[in-house]
């Protein structure tokens, strides 16, 4: 039997990785694939409705799919008649005709990418195993949304991070395991919230700390004391369990949350003008259906938000004010009872920690005990110039934006999870570089589109997946460089021009009346 290659780097990486965390090697990886496949976006499988192989899709969006194939089976030459009249009435009609031809897309492995295996959108990636929505990264199994990582394990929504086991939402993080919602650290177990920090454990929402463990600053020699003690401890565990409680799992033990109070008055709420993203958003779709829709914004929110990564809404253990938890990244998981505010967790995590009788007899299995009161999770990030933003959260240089997660570089997006430089977008999830866009996804360098999918440079089309250079279309599937087409059949601008004012305005008159439409991109 061959020797698979990505598979014995993979394992060599996993080694290497446990000893620089743990000081030995734990075992062979597969004994530990059930752990590290939890709390991560596990790709949805497929059949290949062409050669009845795997095919691996990065959402669970594709689960209705009726016929799928892998990138490898596409064939961009295949010729299909055009659609009649009274094929292109509505859109019930559309999806019947053009059923010869909507093979839904995945393994969609990009760029100079290596050794990847049961994995899909994936850019750029080297010795890559069940691990989905990665760019410019390698060694990674088990992943979710990664980008110029090395050597992650089932980990989730980090970037420009290195020998991280089982960590989520991090940001230029090294050789850490069970770290949280944290940027610009290293060294780090089972901790959340930290800012600039080396060294720390079991630690939360503090900033610039060293050899600290539950907040609490100390000698480096008798941190690494301490240190070494531990990690033993998880190595031994890990051995015998093949796996390690998670950081949530050893506060869900801890107890109720206690009752915590803040001495310093907090700011006063900003005033905020929910108008200008109303207007927004009425603009944007008149460009693309040809007139103002009738009702406000939230009338059409279950239909914006039916594909997007979406927000809760909680409180805040301190103040009882409002906590957004995104369904990204782990977020959605933190214990309900000990949520804070960003600017509650910032001051509690200045004075919280615990004593220094607690840290002499720490162990990984008397943790939950000695945390309890320390315990609390912050489920926000804000950074750069954020202007008018309203119910967001892990804002970027962001402004105009409404009931958004991940807004980067962005503004006037509503709905819609990982704008990045985009502007005028509605119930999208991730989009990159694209305007005045409707229900997208998973697409680069759009404009005015509408239920369009994994496609690029892509301009005034409506219900397309995996299109390339394709412009003044409609339901066009795996095709490249055409205009004025229905069904991947040029059409020429005039019929395509009358087809067109034709069903936009059926779905103006749908969304009005219904709130949404009976048919996305992923129901063809």
């Amino acid at each position: 039997m061959p020797v698979d290659e990505g598979q014995v780097a993979l394992e060599k990486m996993w080694q290497g990785t446990c000893r620089v965390l743990f000081g030995q090697e734990l075992g062979p990886l597969h004994e530990y694939e059930k752990w590290l496949s939890e709390l991560v976006d596990a790709p949805f499988v497929g059949k290949s409705s062409k050669s009845s192989k795997e095919v691996f899709f990065s959402t669970q969006s594709y689960s209705n799919a009726k016929k799928c194939i892998g990138l490898d089976e596409v064939d961009l030459n295949q010729k299909f008649p055009p659609l009649s009249i009274n094929q292109i009435k509505d859109i019930d009609s559309i999806a019947q005709a053009i059923s010869d031809r909507t093979y839904y897309t995945g393994n969609v492995i990009l760029g100079n990418s290596r050794y990847v295996s049961k994995s899909s959108n994936i850019t750029d990636g080297t010795y890559i195993s069940n691990t989905t929505v990665s760019g410019n990264s390698k060694y990674l199994c088990y992943c979710t949304l990664a980008r110029l990582d090395n050597a992650g394990f089932g980990s989730n929504a980090f970037s420009q991070c290195e020998f991280c086991l089982k960590c989520h939402e991090l940001t230029r993080v090294k050789r850490s395991f069970e770290l949280w919602m944290s940027q610009d650290s290293s060294d780090c177990y089972y901790s959340h919230g930290l800012k600039n920090c080396t060294d720390c454990m079991f630690s939360f929402n503090v900033r610039n700390k060293r050899f600290a463990i539950g907040n609490l600053m100390l000698a480096p020699d008798k941190y690494k004391d301490i240190k070494t003690k531990l990690v033993a401890e998880m190595a031994t565990e890990a051995k015998r369990a093949k796996r390690l409680p998670s950081l949530l799992e050893i506060v869900a033990i801890s107890g109720k949350a206690p009752k915590i109070a803040l001495a310093s008055k907090q700011p006063a709420p900003v005033v905020q003008d929910k108008g200008k993203i109303e207007a927004a958003f009425a603009q944007t779709m008149q460009i693309l259906l040809g007139r103002k829709l009738a009702k406000p914004i939230d009338f059409y929110a279950q239909w914006l938000v039916r594909h997007t990564r979406g927000i809760g809404k909680f409180k805040s253990a301190m103040s009882g004010k409002d906590v957004l938890l995104a369904h990204y990244g782990n977020y959605f998981d933190l214990p309900k009872d000990r949520l804070l505010t960003l600017e509650e967790a910032n001051e509690f995590g200045m004075k919280a920690q615990i004593d220094a009788a607690a840290v002499s007899d720490l162990s990984l299995k008397n943790a939950h005990a000695k945390i309890g009161n320390i315990a609390f999770f912050n489920s926000d990030i804000q950074d750069g110039v954020n202007m008018n933003d309203i119910e967001c959260t892990i804002t970027i240089d962001a402004s105009l934006c409404y009931r958004a997660v991940c807004s980067v570089y962005s503004k006037y997006c509503a709905y819609s999870f990982w704008p990045r430089s985009c502007e005028y977008i509605f119930g999208c999830d991730t989009v990159f570089d694209s305007s005045f866009c409707v229900n997208c996804y998973n697409s680069v360098n759009l404009k005015r589109c509408f239920e369009v999918d994994s496609s690029n440079s892509c301009s005034d089309s409506y219900f397309c997946h995996n299109c390339e250079n394709v412009q003044n279309s409609m339901f066009c599937f795996n095709v490249k460089n055409k205009r004025y087409a229905i069904g991947n059949v040029e059409v020429g601008q005039e019929a395509f021009m009358k087809a067109k004012a034709a069903l936009v305005a059926q779905m103006a008159d749908g969304l009005d009346k219904n709130g949404k439409l009976s048919r996305d991109i992923f129901s063809l």
